[in-house]
């Protein structure tokens, strides 16, 4: 009789070689582009509803970017506010805030465990504090009703916090596969966002405060949205790669 020998084949690596890394690929691709969504329809939205005030014109610079939200007219901190869409800017809000939760718990796995550690807290206070602003507003009704305090605290949980993921962020251009040059400004972007939040309050009444505030909260969308071009990139790049080598191989 002759002896069985079965056949192993060997044009295949083994899965365990194979699956991590093309999974962070495609956890990169989606969280990515989800990232790019999110800053897409925030932008978008915002824009909408500033150019649907008519009496009076909506400022960017004397503003801020929650009167946008706002549900009554009235005035408030001598702002006159009428946001006519007021429902889509909160929309953005609360968008910005959900998809960026999404975004940053598919990348938690590729930061260090001490920034993941760092990383998925901010990224909880960040989101849960655009939302607040997105549900609560600043205005003379929430200011009689008590509720503008959730409003405010929305705004100091989200703002210092996603300008500290961008800095988090920045340091871990390695373990993310991103380029040094992206580390560097994810890193400068958080800081002027930290600075321009801290010139913020003391000068209210001395320079138009929708400038220091759009700083503070545009560094963030801005880091999102390189965040999002670059891991897409990287994502797409090595998935093309590795097809071609895959294709290539006897």
């Amino acid at each position: 009789m002759t002896d069985y020998k079965p056949t192993v084949r060997q044009d295949l690596p083994p899965p365990s070689t194979v699956a991590p890394s093309q999974q962070d690929q495609g956890l990169s691709i989606v969280a990515a582009t989800i990232l790019i969504l999110a800053v897409g329809q925030y932008v978008v939205f915002e824009a909408i509803t500033a150019a649907a005030w008519k009496t009076p014109v909506y400022s960017y610079a004397s503003n801020w970017i929650s009167d946008l939200g706002v549900l009554d007219c009235s005035t408030f901190q001598g702002r006159h506010i009428c946001s006519p869409l007021h429902n889509l800017m909160n929309t953005g809000f609360i968008l910005q805030g959900v998809l960026f939760l999404i975004a940053s718990i598919l990348l938690l796995r590729l930061f260090s465990q001490a920034s993941r550690n760092v990383y998925l807290p901010l990224a909880l206070i960040y989101s849960v504090g655009i939302m607040l602003v997105g549900i609560f507003h600043g205005s003379t009704a929430a200011t009689e009703n008590g509720t503008v305090a959730f409003h405010f605290l929305g705004a100091f949980m989200a703002i210092p916090a996603g300008n500290t993921i961008a800095i988090v962020t920045g340091f871990q251009w390695r373990r993310l596969k991103t380029p040094r040059w992206f580390g560097r400004i994810s890193i400068v972007l958080g800081f002027i966002g930290i600075v321009c939040v801290c010139v913020l309050f003391p000068t209210i009444g001395r320079i138009p405060s929708g400038i220091p505030e759009r700083a503070s909260v545009y560094t963030i969308l801005l880091w999102q949205l390189l965040m999002g071009i670059v891991l897409l990139v990287a994502g797409v790049s090595a998935r093309v790669k590795a097809q071609g080598i895959t294709t290539m191989t006897p």
